[in-house]
Protein backbone atom coordinates (compact mmCIF):
# COMPACT_ATOMS: atom_id res chain seq x y z
CA UNK A 1 0.00 0.00 0.00
CA UNK A 2 2.63 2.80 0.85
CA UNK A 3 4.82 1.57 -2.34
CA UNK A 4 1.53 2.68 -4.34
CA UNK A 5 1.13 5.76 -2.82
CA UNK A 6 4.60 6.59 -3.49
CA UNK A 7 4.36 5.79 -7.00
CA UNK A 8 0.82 8.19 -7.07
CA UNK A 9 2.75 10.75 -5.59
CA UNK A 10 5.94 10.85 -7.51
CA UNK A 11 3.53 10.52 -10.76
CA UNK A 12 1.89 13.77 -9.44
CA UNK A 13 5.21 15.66 -9.16
CA UNK A 14 6.04 14.70 -12.05
CA UNK A 15 2.69 15.88 -14.14
CA UNK A 16 2.99 19.15 -11.83
CA UNK A 17 6.39 19.64 -13.38
CA UNK A 18 5.39 19.23 -16.33
CA UNK A 19 2.31 20.88 -16.56
CA UNK A 20 4.20 24.30 -14.54
CA UNK A 21 6.95 24.48 -17.13
CA UNK A 22 6.28 26.64 -19.51
CA UNK A 23 5.07 29.33 -17.30
CA UNK A 24 7.61 32.15 -16.92
CA UNK A 25 9.02 33.28 -13.63
CA UNK A 26 7.49 36.85 -12.41
CA UNK A 27 10.01 38.97 -12.99
CA UNK A 28 10.26 42.28 -10.23
CA UNK A 29 8.35 44.99 -10.38
CA UNK A 30 8.20 48.17 -8.11
CA UNK A 31 6.16 48.28 -5.00
CA UNK A 32 4.81 51.78 -4.17
CA UNK A 33 3.79 51.52 -0.46
CA UNK A 34 1.70 53.71 1.34
CA UNK A 35 -0.49 54.04 4.83
CA UNK A 36 -4.47 54.24 4.37
CA UNK A 37 -5.09 58.10 5.44
CA UNK A 38 -7.97 57.79 7.90
CA UNK A 39 -8.74 61.46 7.17
CA UNK A 40 -11.57 62.99 4.78
CA UNK A 41 -11.87 66.55 4.01
CA UNK A 42 -15.26 66.98 5.22
CA UNK A 43 -17.67 66.83 8.35
CA UNK A 44 -19.51 64.30 9.61
CA UNK A 45 -22.96 65.15 7.83
CA UNK A 46 -21.12 65.56 4.34
CA UNK A 47 -19.53 62.08 4.80
CA UNK A 48 -23.54 60.66 5.47
CA UNK A 49 -23.98 62.33 2.29
CA UNK A 50 -22.40 60.39 0.65
CA UNK A 51 -23.65 57.33 2.12
CA UNK A 52 -27.29 57.07 1.75
CA UNK A 53 -27.42 53.49 1.34
CA UNK A 54 -26.54 53.05 4.71
CA UNK A 55 -27.36 56.37 6.43
CA UNK A 56 -30.13 57.19 4.79
CA UNK A 57 -32.25 56.61 8.21
CA UNK A 58 -30.08 58.08 10.35
CA UNK A 59 -29.88 61.73 8.42
CA UNK A 60 -33.74 61.35 8.70
CA UNK A 61 -33.29 60.64 12.45
CA UNK A 62 -30.94 63.64 13.33
CA UNK A 63 -32.91 66.15 11.33
CA UNK A 64 -35.97 65.53 13.00
CA UNK A 65 -34.32 65.24 16.61
CA UNK A 66 -33.62 69.01 15.35
CA UNK A 67 -29.25 67.69 15.80
CA UNK A 68 -27.86 68.39 12.29
CA UNK A 69 -25.53 71.50 13.71
CA UNK A 70 -23.83 68.90 16.10
CA UNK A 71 -22.26 67.07 12.39
CA UNK A 72 -21.98 70.22 10.71
CA UNK A 73 -20.08 72.45 13.05
CA UNK A 74 -16.47 72.27 12.83
CA UNK A 75 -15.28 74.24 15.87
CA UNK A 76 -15.39 71.31 18.28
CA UNK A 77 -14.48 67.81 17.79
CA UNK A 78 -16.84 65.05 19.09
CA UNK A 79 -16.85 61.32 18.30
CA UNK A 80 -19.83 59.97 16.64
CA UNK A 81 -21.26 57.09 16.86
CA UNK A 82 -22.90 56.55 13.21
CA UNK A 83 -25.80 54.23 13.40
CA UNK A 84 -26.99 52.58 10.18
CA UNK A 85 -29.94 52.08 8.20
CA UNK A 86 -30.52 48.75 9.82
CA UNK A 87 -29.55 50.09 13.45
CA UNK A 88 -32.14 52.47 13.17
CA UNK A 89 -34.70 50.31 12.17
CA UNK A 90 -34.33 48.37 15.27
CA UNK A 91 -34.63 50.91 17.17
CA UNK A 92 -37.67 52.20 15.96
CA UNK A 93 -38.97 48.56 15.82
CA UNK A 94 -39.12 48.47 19.80
CA UNK A 95 -41.99 51.33 19.26
CA UNK A 96 -44.58 48.35 17.83
CA UNK A 97 -47.21 51.16 16.57
CA UNK A 98 -44.26 53.06 14.59
CA UNK A 99 -43.43 52.10 11.25
CA UNK A 100 -40.47 55.19 10.52
CA UNK A 101 -38.00 56.87 13.08
CA UNK A 102 -40.28 60.31 12.32
CA UNK A 103 -42.58 58.43 13.71
CA UNK A 104 -41.35 57.79 17.21
CA UNK A 105 -41.35 60.23 19.68
CA UNK A 106 -38.77 63.61 19.08
CA UNK A 107 -37.20 63.88 22.75
CA UNK A 108 -36.73 59.86 22.39
CA UNK A 109 -34.90 60.41 19.23
CA UNK A 110 -32.89 63.27 20.79
CA UNK A 111 -31.89 60.86 23.53
CA UNK A 112 -31.11 58.02 21.30
CA UNK A 113 -28.60 60.57 19.14
CA UNK A 114 -27.46 62.21 22.71
CA UNK A 115 -25.95 58.93 23.38
CA UNK A 116 -23.94 58.71 20.02
CA UNK A 117 -22.40 61.61 20.53
CA UNK A 118 -19.28 61.36 22.74
CA UNK A 119 -17.87 64.33 24.23
CA UNK A 120 -13.83 64.24 22.50
CA UNK A 121 -12.11 62.78 20.37
CA UNK A 122 -11.48 58.95 21.03
CA UNK A 123 -9.91 56.94 17.97
CA UNK A 124 -8.64 53.34 17.80
CA UNK A 125 -5.12 55.12 17.27
CA UNK A 126 -4.09 56.22 20.64
CA UNK A 127 -6.66 57.73 22.42
CA UNK A 128 -9.05 54.57 23.08
CA UNK A 129 -7.36 52.03 25.61
CA UNK A 130 -7.88 48.32 25.30
CA UNK A 131 -9.49 48.21 28.44
CA UNK A 132 -12.75 49.81 28.99
CA UNK A 133 -13.05 53.53 29.93
CA UNK A 134 -15.45 55.89 31.03
CA UNK A 135 -16.13 58.37 28.04
CA UNK A 136 -19.19 61.68 28.50
CA UNK A 137 -22.02 61.42 26.02
CA UNK A 138 -24.02 64.44 25.10
CA UNK A 139 -26.52 62.75 27.04
CA UNK A 140 -26.35 63.95 30.46
CA UNK A 141 -27.35 61.64 33.77
CA UNK A 142 -27.30 57.47 34.71
CA UNK A 143 -28.97 57.09 31.35
CA UNK A 144 -25.57 58.65 29.53
CA UNK A 145 -22.91 55.94 31.18
CA UNK A 146 -21.01 54.65 28.34
CA UNK A 147 -17.55 52.83 28.43
CA UNK A 148 -15.40 52.35 25.26
CA UNK A 149 -12.13 50.39 24.89
CA UNK A 150 -10.50 49.45 21.18
CA UNK A 151 -9.58 45.51 20.40
CA UNK A 152 -6.06 45.38 19.86
CA UNK A 153 -4.95 41.84 20.22
CA UNK A 154 -4.92 40.47 17.00
CA UNK A 155 -5.58 37.15 17.62
CA UNK A 156 -9.42 37.83 18.51
CA UNK A 157 -12.09 38.00 15.72
CA UNK A 158 -12.86 41.45 16.66
CA UNK A 159 -9.27 42.77 16.46
CA UNK A 160 -8.92 46.52 15.53
CA UNK A 161 -12.92 47.29 16.14
CA UNK A 162 -14.20 49.99 18.50
CA UNK A 163 -16.41 48.45 21.25
CA UNK A 164 -19.20 50.23 23.26
CA UNK A 165 -19.91 48.97 26.42
CA UNK A 166 -17.70 45.76 26.41
CA UNK A 167 -19.56 43.10 28.87
CA UNK A 168 -19.77 44.01 32.62
CA UNK A 169 -17.82 46.96 32.25
CA UNK A 170 -21.25 49.59 32.53
CA UNK A 171 -24.28 47.46 34.07
CA UNK A 172 -25.94 45.18 32.15
CA UNK A 173 -25.97 47.57 29.00
CA UNK A 174 -25.18 45.69 25.78
CA UNK A 175 -21.85 45.24 23.85
CA UNK A 176 -21.74 47.38 20.75
CA UNK A 177 -18.95 46.61 18.12
CA UNK A 178 -18.29 48.80 15.38
CA UNK A 179 -18.78 47.81 11.45
CA UNK A 180 -16.22 49.98 10.75
CA UNK A 181 -14.45 52.62 12.32
CA UNK A 182 -11.83 55.60 12.91
CA UNK A 183 -13.04 57.39 10.19
CA UNK A 184 -11.75 61.08 10.52
CA UNK A 185 -13.73 63.99 9.20
CA UNK A 186 -12.86 67.69 9.83
CA UNK A 187 -15.12 67.72 12.91
CA UNK A 188 -14.29 64.15 15.26
CA UNK A 189 -13.78 60.41 14.49
CA UNK A 190 -16.41 58.15 13.03
CA UNK A 191 -17.06 54.67 14.25
CA UNK A 192 -20.26 52.90 12.41
CA UNK A 193 -22.61 50.46 14.55
CA UNK A 194 -25.17 48.11 13.01
CA UNK A 195 -27.19 48.13 16.28
CA UNK A 196 -27.96 50.80 18.58
CA UNK A 197 -26.12 51.67 22.10
CA UNK A 198 -27.82 52.34 25.42
CA UNK A 199 -27.36 52.33 28.78
CA UNK A 200 -29.10 49.64 31.08
CA UNK A 201 -28.55 49.40 34.59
Amino acid sequence: MKHIIKKLSLLLTVALTAACGDMKLQTDADYDHSVLDPHIPMTAWEYFETRPDIFSEFMAAIEYAGMKEYYTQTGHEYTFLALTNTAVKAFVSTYPDKSKITDCPKEDVQNLLSYHIVDGFYSGYGELPVEAIFVLTLRRGEEGLMTMLTRKNPWMADAGAIIVNDTGTNGNSPMRKSVSCNIMPTNGVIHVFDSYCYYKK
